[in-house]
């Protein structure tokens, strides 16, 4: 159970990258458009950045019905996920505080896209470690 719960968190670590990615270029396009065009991608900007915060949200829930199974289980992936946990909090700040446009949100964004990459790869190691401790029984 432990198991298929980061694995499923993974997977949605993947959506959230990919849709990150599109919020990148929706940035990109409005900081590099006239205030005019810009003004048609602001709604799709929003939309997306919604998209992002309502997978996050999924993220959330899941990563916590996994670290109660996790404690129950004192599974050495415990550790892992609440350094995840952690992580998902920033993470979801940082795309509420997104404008749509500027430096400051292209750079927000970069961050962004790192910070889901070293989560993913802490979830790998969470899973290594629940998979570890299913072996030993």
């Amino acid at each position: 159970m432990l198991e298929g719960g980061i694995q499923s968190n993974i997977g949605i670590q993947v959506q959230e990258l990919q849709s990150i990615k599109t919020l990148q270029a929706l940035v990109q396009a409005n900081t590099t458009k006239p205030t005019s065009a810009a003004a048609n991608t602001t709604s799709e900007f929003q939309i997306q950045r919604n998209t992002v915060l309502q997978i996050q949200q999924n993220g959330v829930d899941l990563r916590a019905s996994n670290q109660k199974v996790a404690s129950q289980l004192k599974s050495p992936s415990e550790k892992g996920l609440a350094t995840v946990s952690m992580a998902q909090l920033l993470e979801i700040s940082q795309v509420k505080s997104l404008q749509g446009g500027g430096t400051a949100d292209e750079n927000t964004l970069q961050m962004l896209v790192k910070e889901v990459e070293d989560g993913t790869k802490q979830n790998m190691a969470n899973l290594a470690a629940a998979q570890s401790q299913c072996g030993r029984k």
